[in-house]
């Protein structure tokens, strides 16, 4: 009878420390996605102030082993650059940490930033990032492809129906300022 009452302690126990890992693993797979955003963002602007080149960010979702992937790109754009060579190498192609993907949580209000959640990427005033593109230019702005001119923007992480794991990065054009925002309570706070 003892041995009864030891085993149901010990699996109650387990069940609760079950309950309490659960969203802890969510949640950090959540930040990893953010950090995985921030970090190629912040490199791709690195890259172009130090070695005086226009990169090109983009947001692909391309389809692996039947399986949609949310990937980060950043792409060197020596056509832009007199003398640097017609070639276009891509710097990096980093997929987002799953299950997360480009989501906006209809239950979330814009970030602090306020730089629009028109949807999930989100630059410039416009759904998906300018036409021509976005690109770091070598004084550390993000510009539009077409205009060179700064845009502000913000790309919506999360997972559908999950609250919890709701997360945002934002860019100011001007200075190239990258900030991660968590939104799992209902308003945002600073990453």
């Amino acid at each position: 009878m003892e041995m009864m009452i030891v085993v149901a302690v010990g699996i109650t126990i387990a069940a609760m420390a079950v309950l309490q890992i659960v969203p802890a693993v969510a949640n950090a797979k959540a930040d990893a996605a953010m950090s995985q955003v921030i970090d190629q963002l912040r490199q791709a602007r690195e890259y172009s102030v130090a070695n005086r080149r226009y990169v090109q960010v983009t947001f692909p979702v391309v389809v692996v082993g039947g399986v949609k992937q949310y990937q980060i790109q950043t792409i060197e754009r020596n056509d832009l650059t007199a003398g640097a060579g017609p070639v276009n190498p891509v710097l990096s192609t980093v997929p987002i940490q799953a299950p997360l993907t480009y989501y906006v949580n209809p239950a979330m209000t814009d970030t602090p930033d306020a730089y629009g959640n028109g949807n999930a990427i989100f630059f410039g005033g416009v759904a998906g990032g300018p036409i021509a593109g976005m690109l770091f230019q070598s004084d550390g702005e993000l510009v539009a492809g077409a205009t060179y001119q700064p845009i502000n923007g913000t790309v919506f992480l999360g997972v559908k129906g999950t609250a919890e794991q709701t997360r945002a990065v934002t860019v100011l054009g001007s200075t190239g300022r990258v900030h991660g925002w968590r939104g799992p309570t209902g308003t945002w706070t600073q990453f």
